[in-house]
């Protein structure tokens, strides 16, 4: 099992990676790699656990633009997360399948073999990758794995290449909570262990749900690019004026999308409405100042709410417990 990579910012060394993902072994190994060449500075954090790789990278660039010759050969399944910045894959062989995962999405997918380009076009990435040997995926969904995910099983079985999704998907509140348990893990040793095998187990599960519940119809037969990328821009709206008081009204004249097609294409695209998105947002929030010692009546007012009651109702509601229950 071996990487190998190719670029200007190794000063085109190539980069040789041996058994890039561990199997069978017990123990959490875990490094953090301050980088500091050719212009791209940050923080890599490298865990490996039994059967996943999970690598979380927070860079800046000086150039717009960089790229990686890339080459593995050995088949895993990836789940590739770009908080900032974006992602494309190119194989060197035109006829194999590309990736390309923007801002603020994520996508996951199963490649037999990869050689090709790795193109970046930002200053900034934050992302968190996560990969899976296929035989911790067995043993994980063992003996349903077929009938958990059909389409990945047989892609696996027949060494063929899978995308969960044509077109990567953007962050949901779910998703953003387990992303930020996982990077602001606070434990060590086999605490960190249990913790993050959980986590991983947690994602699949809210993952695999996803794509067993959607309809086959594809997005784009009655979704516009122009339409999609408006409601990427609601989206935005509501994780970034998370205490404002929003009207389906209010939202359309930002976006110039009305009412009726906010409502239908945002459910589409990410399987619940516009409210119930904005509140889980908010209690996500509100979560965190919790966890931190503010008090449940100063987040309550913090977020609009009148009554700290009506508060609790909510937060409960949308995460499955009460406010008191971090306190303890």
């Amino acid at each position: 099992m071996k990487t190998m990579m190719r670029s200007d910012i190794f000063k085109k060394e190539v980069v040789v990676i041996n058994d890039p993902i561990q199997f069978n072994k017990e123990d959490l190994i875990e490094k953090k790699i301050n980088f500091d060449n050719k212009g791209i500075k940050g923080i890599v954090t490298d865990i490996m656990l039994n059967g996943i790789h999970v690598v979380a990278r927070d860079l800046t660039m000086e150039n717009e633009s960089y790229s990686i010759e890339v080459e593995h050969d050995f088949s895993f399944v990836k789940l590739h997360i770009e908080m900032e910045g974006d992602n494309e894959y190119c194989p060197e062989n035109p006829e194999k399948r590309g990736i390309y995962i923007p801002q603020g999405h994520y996508n996951l997918f199963y490649l037999p073999k990869i050689k090709g380009v790795l193109n970046y076009k930002t200053k900034r990435r934050r992302t968190l990758e996560i990969t899976f040997t296929a035989e911790y995926l067995d043993k994980l969904f063992y003996p349903n794995l077929k009938t958990t995910i059909p389409l990945l099983a047989e892609a696996i079985a027949n060494q063929t290449e899978y995308v969960m999704w044509e077109k990567s998907r953007s962050i949901s509140p779910k998703l953003n909570a387990l992303i930020e348990d996982i990077l602001q893990c606070s434990y060590s040793g086999a605490i960190k262990k249990a913790f993050l095998e959980s986590k991983m187990v947690e994602i699949l599960s809210y993952l695999f749900t996803i794509i067993n519940e959607e309809e086959n119809t594809p997005l784009s037969i009655e979704l516009s690019a122009c339409d999609y990328l408006k409601i990427l821009e609601v989206e935005n709206i509501l994780k970034t004026q998370f205490k404002e008081k929003h009207t389906l009204a209010s939202i359309a004249a930002q976006v110039g999308l009305n009412n009726f097609k906010i409502k239908k294409y945002f459910k589409m695209v990410f399987n619940t409405t516009v409210f119930n998105y904005l509140t889980h947002v908010r209690m996500e929030y509100a979560k965190q100042l919790i966890e931190k010692g503010m008090p449940v009546c100063i987040v309550s007012e913090e977020l609009g709410y009148k009554n700290p009651h009506h508060f609790t109702v909510a937060f409960k509601k949308t995460l499955g417990y009460l406010p008191s229950k971090l306190k303890n």
